[in-house]
Formats: C-alpha cells, structure tokens, sequence
C-alpha cells in the first residue's frame, strides 16, 4: 500500500512538473528526482526501527541472543507499552511478564522463535486477571 503511494505520487509529481513547465528537460528532471527522492526519504521508517530487526535476525549476528530478542520486541508495534523479561541460557530463551493478552503473548514467543541463534523459548508470559 505505501509502495503504491509512493509510486503514484512520484508519477503525480513527474506529471505535473512535465505538465505545467516552461524550463528545460534537464532542469524538470533535475527538480523532480530531488522531489521524489526526499518523499521517498521522509516515507521511510527511521534508522533505528529498521536496524533493529535486520541486526537481531542476520545470521552470525554478534549480539548475544537476549539482546537480538529484545531489540525485536522493541522495535515490533504490537508489543508497545509491553515489559518482557528475556533470559537466555544458551540457546534457550525464557520470556517472562504480563502481556495485554493471548495475541500479544503469541506474537512475542514467535518473534523469540524466529530469533537468530534461538533453538528454544519457554513462554512465561501471563495475561492479567480479568
């Protein structure tokens, strides 16, 4: 969907600059790739929201893997305002807190699981009381 945009703007941009110009090919052009190329910048996530994933999940990472765990969760939307204890022993990841409920739960565990390095999660995580 935002790829879409993206392009149907650049392409809104392009035509309008072509459409309605008296100057030069080469100065449209000029103007309209500088353009496109800020919209595209500001449309991108910050640095540190998409360095987050690609660190905790590349192979060979040199992060221990409770830190590649934790940086996952941080940078994932649906566990926002979430504290989750993780403890590695190894391989072997333990999660433990309180999740807002089983979806949240199941989310983390599967970030935990598909976590470089992780070969096991134990899942301590509770849903509060009701």
């Amino acid at each position: 969907m935002k790829n879409t945009f993206v392009i149907l703007l650049f392409l809104g941009i392009v035509g309008g600059a072509l459409g309605f110009s008296k100057k030069s090919d080469a100065e449209v052009l000029t103007r309209v790739g500088t353009k496109s190329v800020q919209k595209v910048v500001d449309a991108m996530p910050p640095a540190n929201q998409l360095a987050g994933p690609l660190a905790a999940t590349k192979t060979g990472a040199l992060l221990p893997i409770e830190d590649r765990v934790r940086l996952r969760f941080q940078t994932d939307k649906a566990l926002e305002g979430t504290t989750i204890t993780v403890i590695a022993e190894g391989n072997e990841v333990r999660l433990r807190g309180e999740v807002g409920n089983v979806l949240i739960r199941a989310r983390a565990v599967e970030l935990a699981q598909t976590t470089s390095g992780v070969e096991k999660v134990t899942n301590e995580l509770v849903e509060p009381l009701k």
